[in-house]
Parts: C-alpha cells; sequence; structure tokens
C-alpha cells in the first residue's frame, strides 16, 4: 500500500457529556427594606424643595444685577473720563489765550478792524460739590475756600462766624461797661473762709494729753517755787 492512499482517522469522540461553562456568581440579596424616613422626607419636603429654587433664582437674578450695574458704571465712568478731557481741553485753551490776549486780535487784524477784548468765560465757583460714583462706593468731595493761620485752616464761613461772635462779644463788653460806670454798685469786703473742721487722730490726741501734763506740771512748779 502507497503512502499517497492513506488516510488519517478521524479523533473519536468523547462518551462523556460536556462540562457545563462556569457561571459568575452574583451576591444573593439577603434582605429588601423600605426606607421609611426618604419616604417621609420626600413628601414633607415640597414647599422645602420650593423654597431652595426659589433661593436659587433670586441669587442668579442678583448676580445678573449686579454685572449689569458693574456694566453701567463702566459705561458712566468712560462717559465721565470723556468729559474730563474735555474739559481739560477746554482749560487749557482758555489759558492759552489768557496768554496770549492779543493773538485773536492779530489774527483777526488782517483786515485792519479790531473787536475789541473777549470776554472770559466765568471761573468756576470755588465753594462747590461734586459726586463720584465707583463701582460699590459713592464719595462726594466739598471744594471750599480756606484761610490758613498759625491756628490751622479756617474755612470762609467759620471766619465770618468767629468775626461775627467776637463782635457780639465786643459789643456785650462795651455795653456792661458803660452800666457798670452809669450804676456803680457797691463793693463788699471779702470774707475770710473759715478752716473746716477736722476730728483728731488717736495719735495727735495723745501727744495733746501729753503736752498738756507736761505743760500742767511746769506750772505746779512755778507755784511751789514761789511759795
Amino acid at each position: 500500500m502507497s503512502s499517497e492512499h492513506f488516510v488519517v482517522p478521524r479523533p473519536k469522540k468523547s462518551t462523556l457529556p460536556p462540562q457545563p461553562k462556569k457561571r459568575k456568581r452574583t451576591a444573593a440579596i439577603e434582605e429588601i427594606s423600605f426606607d421609611f424616613d426618604a419616604r417621609a422626607d420626600y413628601l414633607t419636603g415640597f414647599h422645602k424643595r420650593k423654597v431652595e429654587r426659589m433661593k436659587r433664582a433670586q441669587a442668579e437674578n442678583e448676580k445678573k444685577a449686579k454685572e449689569e450695574r458693574i456694566i453701567q458704571r463702566k459705561q458712566l465712568r468712560e462717559e465721565r473720563t470723556q468729559e474730563l478731557k474735555e474739559h481739560v481741553a477746554a482749560v487749557d485753551a482758555i489759558l492759552a489765550e489768557s496768554k496770549n490776549p492779543f493773538l485773536d486780535h492779530e489774527e483777526s487784524g488782517e483786515d485792519g478792524e479790531w473787536d475789541g477784548i473777549k470776554e472770559e468765560a466765568p471761573a468756576e465757583p470755588i465753594d462747590h460739590e461734586e459726586e463720584y460714583i465707583d463701582e460699590d462706593r459713592f464719595t462726594t468731595v466739598t471744594v471750599e475756600e480756606v484761610g490758613v493761620t498759625k491756628d490751622g485752616l479756617h474755612t470762609a464761613a467759620e471766619d465770618e462766624e468767629l468775626e461775627l461772635e467776637a463782635k457780639k462779644k465786643a459789643e456785650a463788653a462795651a455795653k456792661a461797661a458803660k452800666e457798670a460806670k452809669a450804676n456803680p454798685k457797691k463793693q463788699w469786703p471779702k470774707k475770710e473762709k473759715k478752716k473746716p473742721f477736722r476730728y483728731e487722730s488717736k495719735v495727735e490726741r495723745k501727744i495733746g494729753r501729753a503736752k498738756q501734763k507736761s505743760s500742767n506740771k511746769k506750772q505746779a512748779s512755778a507755784r511751789r517755787g514761789d511759795d
């Protein structure tokens, strides 16, 4: 028999039954319990949850309002900055004109006519108040004219009050002197002040008794000598 006609035998099937597949072991549920506290919390917590939702909405609204206020204040600061720049430019122009009062006359004097001296714009009052608004602050600045003396700084209103008070005092003193001159009062002699009464201490009484005894002895011995 040649090798070309050799047939490989088929493997024999096992007569044993196939082994069962291993299943994953799951933990057995020992007990199912009902949470009465969670149920009661859910049933009685509708108002509480509603209040929490309202608080969250209120906090969000406040946050949005704060952001809007910040934006408005930023715009206001930008507007004030622009106004300040324009004011500074106007002041610089006025100062430049005040340094050269005949500049306009020279420029307009090409035709040989003089329009006269132009009136300057009225200066801003010294005593005034200005308001400044920042993100969370509101500040009012009061500008007043003050005078410097050795006693410190004094405003014009304080100086006027001091002058008025001094004037009133001088008038009152002059009036009192005039009345005293017209109706002189009798001057009574001053009474001497009495010394305050004070109790002697135990030591002072003991010393006083000793002095009294010694003086009595001296007087008795003097009388005996005379006899």
